[in-house]
């Protein structure tokens, strides 16, 4: 079996969609960074939200499922090879929405973290219906497997909120960014 995102390793590191904007930045804010605070960036892409955080002060480790975008560890999501409590923040930047299992990868990324969890996800498809999100994953990938998760936003926040209070919930970008705080 080829591996698409290994195949689009490349791309992601050099999109500016993803590199770069207002989201990303307001993404590191919320995760309180500085020295001494651990984060772990979940299917981390081109690395640009572990980029940041490492720029801000904190000691991140990178985990994506994918060799092509050479993470410090290799792993899924839905099963996060570290100890309860690791990290002090989990990210998981527009990418949420490809998980085959997304409920237990959040759930995993709470159980890692201690204070935050912090999913940004696609509001197109994931908030228009089964429908246009068909319609995206056509689009984008063909045969090939994407965009597989179509939550409502009211479903996705309801999960995320399983896990701890919703503290925040931001949507002034393209994406809907959701700050969780462990309980």
């Amino acid at each position: 079996m080829n591996d698409l995102w290994s195949e689009r390793a490349e791309a992601y590191r050099t999109s500016t969609t993803h590199m770069r904007g207002d989201d990303l930045e307001a993404l590191v804010v919320m995760c309180e960074p500085g020295e001494g605070v651990k984060a772990l960036d979940v299917a981390t892409g081109g690395g640009h939200v572990a980029r940041r955080l490492r720029e801000a002060g904190c000691e991140v480790v990178t985990v994506d499922s994918s060799p092509g975008m050479q993470p410090d560890v290799l792993s899924r999501a839905e099963h996060l090879p570290f100890d309860d409590g690791s990290f002090d923040v989990v990210t998981c930047r527009i990418a949420a929405h490809h998980f085959p299992d997304i409920a237990k990868a959040v759930a995993e990324m709470a159980r890692v973290a201690r204070r935050w969890v912090l999913v940004s996800v696609p509001r197109e498809p994931l908030w228009r219906g089964l429908n246009m999100a068909r319609g995206a994953y056509l689009k984008d990938f063909g045969n090939t497997p994407g965009h597989i998760n179509h939550w409502s936003k009211r479903s996705f926040i309801s999960m995320l909120s399983r896990h701890g209070t919703v503290e925040e919930v931001r949507s002034p970008f393209p994406w809907t960014m959701v700050l969780v705080r462990v309980s």
